[in-house]
């Protein structure tokens, strides 16, 4: 009778360790769980943020070279228009030495 008592004692605390050491797995598998849901969360979190970050600047990228085109092609005209005035300008000067050269050459009479 002994050693049924012992036996039996035995095999319930082996059964009883057995439901401890798998209930504390299943506690820390949960805690694994929660705390690989949380990374998994944070990257993705952080993965989108990055893309909008990325997207803002390329917005303001794009902005940037819009206004660096409109600059430029306004300097542009406004040089065009500069070189312009100041052909008309000369204009005048080169029919002065044309009608010079064409009155005091031999050929031009």
């Amino acid at each position: 009778m002994e050693i049924a008592k012992f036996v039996l004692t035995a095999v319930g605390t082996f059964i009883s360790v057995v439901a401890l050491s798998f209930t504390v797995f299943q506690y820390w598998r949960r805690k694994q769980d929660e705390k690989f849901d949380l990374f998994k969360k944070a990257v993705t979190d952080m993965v989108r943020e990055e893309k909008q970050n990325r997207k803002d600047s390329d917005t303001e990228h794009d902005k940037r070279l819009r206004d660096l085109e409109n600059t430029m092609a306004q300097r542009f005209e406004s040089r065009l228009s500069v070189m312009e005035g100041e052909l008309k300008g000369i204009k005048s000067i080169f029919h002065s030495i044309e009608n010079w050269f064409i009155s005091n050459t031999p050929g031009g009479k």
